[in-house]
C-alpha cells in the first residue's frame, strides 16, 4: 500500500452518514436486516459518533439499497437528507465559517475526514464558479449515486449555511441522459440540467461565494479547524490514490506518461501502484481512459477543432482508434457530441 492512500478494508467512513441510507430505506419499507445483509455492520455503530465503516461495508450496503429500492432519484433524496451534523467536527467548523468561500475552502482541505474516495474542486472565474466532483469509487452504479448525492447535498448545505434558497445557474452531469431525466427538475426547479458533460459540476454565480453564513464565529471556526487538523494528523494522509494518479495525468494535458513514470513520480514501484489501484477496484488504464474521455468531450462540446486534432490532443495518433475508444467509453461516436454543440 502506498503511503497516503486508503483501501477498501480500512475503517475510514463515518457510520452516521450510512445511517441516513438505512433510515431512508426503512422509511420506504425495507428492513434493516435486509439493508445490512453481508455487511457485518453492527447497528449500534449508527448511534456512535466515532464509529467508522470500511468502504467494503459501504459498497455492500449501497448495493443492497440499490437492489431493494428501484427509485431512480434515490441519490438526490439521500443528498437532501444528509445534513451538516453528519460531518462531525468538520461540520462544526464549516458552520462557523464567515462566508461560503471560506466554507468551501475548509471542505476542500478536510473532506477526507468524511469520505476519502470523494473529492471535489472549485474553479472560480470572474462571473461563474464551478464546484466539481473529481474522483470516485470507480464502480459505475455507485459513482452515479454519488454524483446525485453530491448535487443535492451541496445545494442543501448552501441553504442551511446561508438561510437563502440559492439555485445554481446550471448543473452538468457526466453520464448519458436517462429516460427519467425530467424527475431531476423537481429537485432543481428553474435550473437547467445538462447531461453527457465532461464532468459532474454545479455552476454558481461567483458573487455567491461572498455570501455570509448565519452562524459565523471566527474563534469557534479556528478551534474547530484546529481539531480537524489534529484528527487528520492522527489518521495520516488519506488522499486517494485515484486522485493522485489523475492529478499527474492532468498536470500536462495531452502528454500521458506510462504507468512506470507515474509510479516513479509517486516514489513507488509499478507493481505496488497497480496493487493499490486494484484494491480500490480500478487500474491505471481505467483512470487514463476516464481522463481522456473527459478531455475529449470537453473539446467536442466547447471547440471547433477537427476530430483528428482532438484525437492527437488526448494521445491518439490514429483518429480511427480514437473513434473506437470513444464509442467504447461513452456508447456514442464523437459526432454525437459535436452535433449537440451545434444545437446549443
Amino acid at each position: 500500500m502506498i503511503r497516503g492512500t486508503w483501501s477498501l478494508n480500512e475503517p475510514l467512513v463515518p457510520a452516521n452518514i450510512s445511517a441516513i441510507m438505512v433510515k431512508i430505506g426503512q422509511e420506504k419499507g425495507i428492513s434493516q436486516d435486509s439493508l445490512l445483509e453481508n455487511t457485518e455492520i453492527d447497528p449500534a455503530a449508527f448511534t456512535d459518533p466515532k464509529a467508522r465503516l470500511t468502504y467494503q461495508q459501504v459498497i455492500i450496503l449501497t448495493n443492497n439499497m440499490l437492489k431493494l429500492c428501484k427509485e431512480p432519484t434515490l441519490g438526490l433524496e439521500l443528498g437532501n437528507a444528509i445534513n451538516i451534523n453528519q460531518f462531525g467536527m468538520l461540520g462544526y467548523a464549516i458552520l462557523s465559517c464567515a462566508n461560503v468561500r471560506q466554507a468551501l475552502n475548509l471542505g476542500l482541505k478536510y473532506h477526507v475526514l468524511i469520505d476519502p474516495a470523494f473529492n471535489f474542486e472549485v474553479d472560480e472565474q470572474d462571473e461563474t464558479t464551478s464546484i466539481r466532483l473529481t474522483s470516485h469509487i470507480p464502480i459505475e452504479h455507485i459513482y452515479n449515486l454519488l454524483c446525485d448525492i453530491f448535487l443535492t447535498n451541496f445545494i442543501s448545505l448552501g441553504h442551511f449555511l446561508t438561510g437563502l434558497d440559492i439555485m445554481p445557474q446550471a448543473i452538468h452531469i457526466n453520464r448519458p441522459k436517462p429516460d427519467y431525466a425530467d424527475l431531476y427538475q423537481d429537485y432543481f426547479p428553474g435550473c437547467p440540467v445538462y447531461w453527457d458533460q465532461p464532468r459532474t459540476e454545479i455552476i454558481i454565480d461567483s458573487q455567491l461565494l461572498d455570501t455570509p453564513t448565519t452562524l459565523a464565529d471566527e474563534s469557534t471556526a479556528k478551534m474547530a479547524e484546529s481539531q480537524c487538523a489534529d484528527i487528520l494528523t492522527r489518521m495520516g494522509p488519506r488522499e486517494g490514490i485515484v486522485v493522485k494518479v489523475r492529478r499527474i495525468l492532468l498536470s500536462n494535458p495531452g502528454h500521458f506518461p506510462p504507468i512506470e513514470a507515474v509510479a516513479s513520480h509517486l516514489a513507488t514501484s509499478t507493481r505496488t501502484l497497480s496493487r493499490s489501484l486494484q484494491e480500490v477496484s480500478t487500474s491505471y488504464q481505467k483512470i487514463l481512459d476516464e481522463v481522456r474521455k473527459e478531455m475529449a468531450i470537453e473539446y467536442l462540446k466547447t471547440s471547433s477543432l477537427p476530430i483528428e486534432e482532438i484525437a492527437a490532443l488526448i494521445g491518439y495518433n490514429d483518429p480511427s482508434n480514437f473513434r473506437k475508444a470513444f464509442k467504447r467509453w461513452t456508447g456514442n461516436p464523437p459526432s454525437y457530441y459535436r452535433a449537440a454543440k451545434k444545437k446549443s
